[in-house]
């Protein structure tokens, strides 16, 4: 084992009070924190008792070797991830475990995220393991740049990172959605915001030529004017019918 690591395994360093008041005193403690993962995202973590530390003696707290086989990645504090060379040093400093992954590869696909610069040793990429890297929440919406279009990628689904170029991705929060019903049995799945009668009558195909209604807290009926604005709230009724006095 390299003179840098102090032990390893799955021992976190817990700092004293001293160490909470003065952060900064860590580095005479003869600990520091680290963290390491493969490409599955489950960390381990280990005290190291030098600040910086090469890229090989990461890989060497890792059991990876030969380490040319692997690649060693930095994610830093505001989300990118860097590679860090067998031979090239990292200063852990004195605030908190740093975080690193040791994957085998040998190719480097960079990617970003929310204008975020990544690097990943391995062709994909789950969804939700690219929201955590970007430090956003799991529930929030992956969202893939393409020459077509944003395509939304779902957690579980894993992203191509092999295709030419740089993937571009970005993340927003999810839209808080209700739950509304049209023609008494039919219920459909809305982002809450305001919808004109004739975005709605497209949500709910209305049949051409007939009328929407909206069902009031009354019971009664009331004929959405054309351009009119709906705000979406949970169980909103609608209805439709032809013209008045046309027969359905």
């Amino acid at each position: 084992m390299s003179a840098a690591a102090a032990s390893s395994g799955t021992t976190l360093y817990m700092p004293n009070k001293t160490d909470i008041h003065n952060p900064d005193s860590r580095r005479h403690s003869g600990a520091f924190s680290i963290a390491i993962s493969d490409e599955t995202f489950r960390f381990s973590t280990h005290a190291v008792s030098d600040r910086r530390v090469t890229g090989a003696q990461i890989a060497d707290i890792a059991k990876a070797h030969p380490v040319t086989d692997y690649v060693v990645l930095q994610h830093l504090p505001n989300g990118e991830l860097e590679s860090v060379r067998p031979t090239e040093t990292t200063d852990l400093g004195p605030n908190g475990a740093e975080r690193f992954f040791v994957i085998r590869g040998s190719e480097s696909f960079r990617f970003t995220v929310d204008g975020l610069s990544m690097e990943w040793p391995l062709a994909s990429i789950l969804a939700e393991n690219i929201k955590f890297l970007g430090r956003v929440e799991r529930s929030a919406e992956l969202i893939l740049e393409t020459p077509t279009g944003d395509q939304v990628i779902p957690n579980g689904r894993a992203v191509n990172l092999s295709v030419s170029g740089v993937e571009k991705l970005k993340t927003r929060k999810k839209p808080k959605t209700v739950t509304v019903i049209y023609n008494h049995d039919q219920r459909f799945e809305m982002e809450v915001r305001d919808y004109t009668t004739e975005e709605l009558m497209q949500r709910f195909s209305v049949p051409s030529g007939y009328k929407l209604d909206l069902v009031t807290k009354d019971g009664e009926l009331r004929e959405l004017k054309p351009g009119e604005k709906t705000r979406m709230s949970e169980g909103l009724e609608f209805v439709s019918h032809p013209p008045r006095g046309q027969s359905s």
